[in-house]
């Protein structure tokens, strides 16, 4: 399975279901500015190969990507970049087992973001329900990407975007899905990759069952500085879905602003009622982007 977003997006295409984006591959810097020159909407532009979530940079209409916002895409003699057009939905991560040549969804995870000048930066993943119809959507389009593959058996990870009649498959990748999306399951109570590699039974999530649902939450910092406090930590954690700290720093710790996957305060969530826990992920991105940190420099 190949890291490189032209290959995977090639057998994404090769499944015929219409859930490949409309790449464009460019190899220079030069035919990277002609490009969004010509740009009238917003365009998304990522590195051929990334590892990390976040990875993508947003040239926007009003706002268009710098030459020094670009400068990191070209590294090395022979990076080239793609890119498509923002395609309008939600995000989603979608992780599963493919088992005897069967695609089974384990877990699957609602994304939540703000942007920050040219990223869009992730703040919360919630799962949805066991009986949204969306879980059957996504394995019925997801099965012939992996049959394209030529994938029998193994974990199985992508990142989407879901539109009210449209799926497109951002990235995918045969591997296990990283942190915290195994912390969240074992949160939620249900096996989710993690416990169907282990065990080689996975379960679908749409079997799960009555399990309400879970969310982190990370809030963002936008400077460098020394931490003097988080205004308003302790309403932070009075929220009725708060469930415990995944990471909570200490006053004099150093604070670098956030980018891609370094988040700097981030919470666990837990509720029964899907519009409570949702409720609290506003409140939090509206304080996100009013800032909680306090830094000396």
């Amino acid at each position: 399975m190949s890291r490189s977003k032209v290959a995977q997006n090639a057998t994404v295409a090769a499944a015929g279901t219409g859930l490949a984006l409309d790449l464009t591959v460019l190899d220079t810097p030069a035919a990277l500015a002609a490009h969004l020159a010509g740009a009238t909407g917003t365009v998304v532009v990522r590195p051929e190969f990334s590892a990390e979530i976040g990875s993508a940079l947003f040239h926007r209409p009003g706002a268009p990507l710098t030459e020094s916002a670009r400068a990191h895409l070209w590294q090395r003699s022979g990076d080239r970049v793609v890119v498509h057009a923002l395609v309008p939905g939600t995000p989603y991560f979608a992780n599963g087992v493919v088992h005897e040549g069967r695609l089974v969804l384990t877990d699957c995870w609602r994304c939540f973001t703000l942007d920050e000048g040219p990223r869009t930066l992730l703040t919360s993943v919630m799962n949805p329900s066991p009986d949204d119809p969306l879980l059957s959507r996504l394995t019925d389009g997801l099965a012939p990407v992996v049959k394209a593959a030529g994938i029998t058996d193994g974990p199985v990870h992508f990142e989407l975007v879901v539109g009210e009649d449209t799926l497109k498959v951002i990235k995918w990748a045969a591997r296990p899905a990283g942190s915290p999306l195994p912390e969240l399951c074992a949160l939620l109570g249900v096996p989710g990759q993690a416990g169907a590699l282990a065990t080689g039974r996975p379960v679908a999530l749409a079997d799960a069952g009555d399990i309400g649902c879970v969310a982190d939450y990370s809030f963002i910092a936008r400077a460098h500085g020394t931490l003097a406090e988080v205004t308003g930590l302790d309403e932070l954690l009075g929220r009725p879905s708060y469930a415990g700290p995944e990471r909570i720093p200490e006053p004099g710790a150093p604070v670098t602003p956030s980018v891609n996957e370094n988040p700097v305060l981030t919470l666990w969530l837990r509720h029964h009622d899907r519009a409570t826990l949702l409720a609290d992920i506003d409140h939090y991105q509206s304080r996100n982007r009013e800032g909680v940190f306090v830094l000396t420099r």
